[in-house]
């Protein structure tokens, strides 16, 4: 049992002092400017725990067989209209748009806010020679996707590990530097092990961040010591968003890099050509900032199993992409 409060759709645990059966908050003790409980003030708070402590005792032994914890889950869902063409439509709103948790209807918000990006680039070192080139070529590119108060990426370099070649910075000058200096490595690639640091350190930055991680690499992996259901399973609550470009010329739907891509709601795309890149680079900076992003919280969390989303907007001829489902966050894919 916690003393808590709610923010930001997430619960947040004050500092509570334990006592027999409840929790004294914190704040009730005399503190000095430095934080440092005074000695005095600090047994008086202790006696007035313990009194307290004593006053509960019977209320809390007939409260705990009806204590129930039901966990709270957001689920974002970042959605993707375009028409036919392939152009991306703006200005719609959560009233525009229906979605279905394992064909349960939803209430969805929109967040309308601008939402500053954290794009961390994980980048595989032992790919050919001329998919180096395209990488060192990609910091110019770059202002499609960091362009943004507040925008910034990070740099990794990963074969058997992975190595922050620039910590998260918005100049895009530091960043078209530590690309250039991306170098061949010949040592096998742990792709998976890669994707789950790079989501490790974007969930370090600050909240209220778009997380989005950027994958050029191969479509397999080669001895990772995670799985692809560590990485799965981590996507699903940090609410990264993948797009990978594609360093060899096909991938599998079973490929990992493929089905991690593929369950964030992201897209793949691939590494050919300086033009590809180009295309490549602004057609993922034109869909994170033309994306809406639609969040609930499941009226059906206690289903079990994975969650299917579809996503289905009340304007007619356009098309609509999001992520495809989730795994609660109880339960491990």
């Amino acid at each position: 049992m916690f003393c808590c409060r709610w923010r930001s759709a997430v619960w947040r645990t004050h500092s509570c002092v334990p006592l027999a059966t409840g929790f004294l908050h914190a704040s009730a003790c005399p503190v000095t400017s430095t934080g440092v409980v005074h000695a005095r003030g600090r047994h008086s708070c202790e006696r007035l725990g313990f009194s307290i402590a004593l006053v509960l005792l019977p209320f809390s032994l007939m409260a705990q067989e009806t204590i129930l914890r039901v966990p709270v889950r957001l689920v974002v869902a970042p959605t993707s209209v375009t028409d036919h063409s392939g152009n991306f439509i703006n200005g719609l709103t959560a009233s525009d748009f229906q979605l279905y948790d394992n064909d349960v209807p939803q209430q969805v918000h929109e967040d309308g806010d601008f939402l500053p990006i954290s794009l961390a680039i994980a980048i595989q070192t032992n790919l050919k020679k001329d998919a180096v080139e395209r990488v060192h070529e990609l910091g110019p590119l770059l202002g499609a996707l960091v362009v943004g108060v507040g925008g910034e990426a990070a740099i990794l370099g990963f074969d058997t590990k992975v190595q922050v070649r620039q910590d998260f910075t918005p100049d895009l000058g530091r960043l078209t530097h530590a690309l250039r200096r991306i170098e061949f490595s010949a040592r096998p690639n742990h792709v998976i092990d890669a994707a789950l640091d790079a989501m490790r350190l974007l969930g370090q930055r600050p909240e209220g961040r778009r997380r989005i991680l950027l994958l050029i690499s191969s479509p397999r992996d080669q001895g990772s010591e995670s799985n692809l259901d560590d990485a799965l399973a981590d996507v699903a609550v940090s609410n990264t968003l993948i797009y990978w470009l594609n360093a060899d010329r096909s991938a599998a739907p079973e490929d990992p890099v493929a089905a991690l891509t593929r369950y964030t709601g992201g897209q793949q795309y691939p590494l050919q050509n300086r033009q590809a890149l180009e295309r490549a680079i602004t057609r993922i900076g034109e869909e994170i900032h033309g994306q809406y992003l639609l969040s609930y919280t499941p009226a059906n969390m206690r289903d079990a199993g994975f969650h299917r989303i579809r996503v289905v907007a009340k304007r007619s001829g356009v098309e609509v992409r999001s992520r495809p489902g989730y795994w609660p966050s109880n339960r491990n894919p």
